[in-house]
């Protein structure tokens, strides 16, 4: 099924094109998206188009920080009535459970979660699902440019991130990441995300509206949004969070899980799949991920991806490509 997004995801690109000296509905065009429904705040297009068209317009434009100077644009107000129910919540942590958990009705594709597992660093987890290998990185620095920008809804204007992680970033960009988010900023990491302070989470939101809050909640479930993860999507999220650190095995996962390990294989098989399946296709899409970032090395992929020698993750990728990484890279930088 084809994952689609609120066109509200588009606001600034008009601005950032024109400013470039580009032509916006052109490259709109392009991309078979009709200029007049960026007007539309209910309209939805294709996901993927959104994310070819900005990886398009970075390099025509010869922009490699395009994508967040979008999301100048954007705040948590592109999330419509999510943006709303955020607003109701007693705490920021509360409005950030509600975001993550209504994040569908927006774009199912835009899959957000908050890592607790750092004593003191609560992490929102931002991530672009697509199938296949299409380049995401301005797509991902969008939304993560207006993560930002909600935290500051949410906060104040003084909100500043303990530290920003990405997966990968051109190097001439780093200077505007820094300066957009005003923290140190980290690439060459097994995630995107924005890492808070502890007390952040507890702070208290002063235009509370319990019952708007409930009539919200109300309107979003006749959606019929899964609210909670299945185990297969528990799984994945905790072999992502586990997997650099070489960890991802199926007896810590079932731990993690509060599982018997022969309760979670069965509760897999229920669903048609295994643990050693999913590590492989994660592993497997990981690593296309990270090969595409031109300038991150081998010895640094292989370690994000749970391999403890290069060696390993060589013939790992001769399995799933026929070929060596060096070349697999080439392949998909080409």
């Amino acid at each position: 099924m084809t994952s689609l997004i609120r066109t509200t995801s588009f606001n600034g690109f008009r601005e950032v094109t024109s400013q470039l000296g580009g032509q916006a509905d052109l490259m709109l065009e392009r991309f078979r998206i009709h200029p007049d429904l960026l007007t539309e705040e209910s309209a939805r297009v294709p996901l993927r188009s959104l994310v070819e068209l900005l990886e398009y317009a970075a390099r025509e434009l010869d922009c490699p920080d395009f994508g967040l100077r979008m999301a100048e644009y954007q705040d948590l107000h592109i999330l419509g009535p999510i943006a709303a129910i955020a607003r109701t919540c007693a705490t920021a942590g509360e409005a950030m459970a509600q975001v993550i958990r209504f994040i569908g009705y927006h774009s199912p594709g835009i899959h957000l979660d908050l890592d607790l597992s750092e004593a003191q660093a609560p992490r929102l987890l931002i991530e672009i699902r697509l199938q296949g290998t299409t380049p995401r990185r301005q797509m991902v620095e969008l939304s993560m440019g207006v993560a930002h920008n909600g935290m500051k809804l949410l906060y104040g204007d003084n909100f500043v991130a303990q530290s920003v992680q990405l997966c990968g970033m051109h190097p001439q960009a780093l200077a505007s990441y820094r300066r957009y988010f005003k923290t140190v900023v980290y690439t060459g990491q097994p995630c995107n995300a924005l890492v808070l302070r502890d007390e952040q989470l507890n702070q208290r939101i002063e235009q509370q509206a319990p019952y708007l809050h409930h009539a919200l909640e109300q309107y979003f479930n006749q959606f019929n949004l899964r609210t909670t993860s299945d185990v297969v999507d528990q799984v994945e999220r905790l072999v992502l969070r586990m997997m650099p650190i070489q960890r991802c095995r199926l007896p810590l996962i079932a731990d993690q899980l509060g599982m018997h390990v022969r309760m979670l294989q069965r509760r897999l098989a229920e669903q048609g799949r295994s643990f050693d399946e999913i590590v492989e296709t994660i592993r497997r899409d990981r690593a296309d991920h990270y090969l595409a970032e031109r300038h991150m090395p081998m010895s640094q992929v292989a370690g994000l991806l749970g391999y403890s020698e290069q060696s390993v993750f060589n013939r790992a990728c001769r399995r799933w490509f026929a070929m060596s990484p060096r070349a697999r890279r080439r392949q998909l930088l080409e």
